[in-house]
């Protein structure tokens, strides 16, 4: 080990009278201190390894474990605050178990809000709930520039095989109900990046939701609606719908209002933007 770390004089690792392994590490530096207490505890493993008739570890395999080890301590302790998964710090030896790097303060995370539609105009949030026990629900609310329900809806969902296909049918019908309810153009949002993607690529969807994806293209184009991927902050009125419909198994709607269980988070979000 003496040849990849800095380790006493093997003069000085001998044995004289009481206490002598604590004189010698009072006086070495902390990185000799380190290297020593690690090298050690290596020999105590070889040790018990003999002792139980394993097979002992190499040399070369033991020399690149320690430094490997030591290196990844000394890494946690010089950037603490880094990512170590990414790998992009380099040690400094000199410095030994120094805290030598600080990072930029973390910026304070904004939460995405809720933004109106353009005046005469309306918008469509959708969310798909979908459990590992099969039960689903999705949630849709239309909304008018003011911050107005349109109307609100949630639904249960008989059959479902994945959450995919719960958002999917959450903006399949929402786009049927704001057809059918609203005179004016709309928007329509939804947080499910995977369920945009396949609606708006341009080739033929060969998937297992092929049909509902056909639809809501042509549902689209009644209007010429907009399909919009946004944050699931930016979407939680549906989001809370859906999970009435899944958690409590509701099918209802309502107009010109929400139920009582989102009221706050419509308030929350006018006000985030009327306020």
């Amino acid at each position: 080990m003496a040849e990849v770390w800095d380790l006493p004089d093997i003069e000085a690792l001998q044995p004289e009278g009481h206490g002598w392994l604590l004189h010698l590490m009072h006086a070495s530096t902390e990185n000799q201190r380190a290297m020593m207490l690690m090298t050690l505890w290596r020999i105590w493993h070889a040790h018990n390894e003999i002792t139980h008739d394993k097979p002992c570890p190499t040399i070369e395999g033991s020399r690149r474990y320690l430094v490997s080890y030591l290196n990844s301590l000394m890494l946690i302790k010089q950037f603490p605050e880094a990512d170590i998964k990414k790998g992009k710090m380099v040690i400094d030896q000199r410095q030994s178990f120094k805290k030598v790097h600080q990072m930029e303060p973390t910026k304070k995370k904004v939460r995405q809000k809720w933004s109106p539609p353009e005046s005469n105009e309306a918008k469509l949030n959708v969310d798909g709930a979908f459990s590992t026990d099969g039960r689903a629900g999705i949630g849709m609310v239309m909304r008018d520039s003011n911050g107005v329900v349109i109307f609100a809806a949630c639904r249960k969902i008989q059959q479902c095989q994945d959450a995919t296909e719960a958002e999917i049918q959450a903006i399949e019908d929402g786009l049927q109900l704001a057809l059918q309810w609203s005179q004016v153009p709309f928007s329509v949002e939804s947080d499910c990046s995977e369920a945009i993607q396949m609606i708006k690529q341009s080739s033929p969807n060969i998937s297992a939701h092929a049909f509902r994806i056909n639809v809501i293209r042509e549902l689209l184009r009644e209007k010429d609606s907009r399909l919009i991927k946004i944050n699931r902050e930016a979407n939680t009125a549906s989001h809370e719908l859906a999970r009435l419909g899944r958690v409590q198994g509701r099918t209802e709607m309502w107009f010109g209002e929400s139920p009582p269980e989102i009221a706050d988070v419509i308030v929350k979000d006018c006000n985030s933007v009327f306020g």
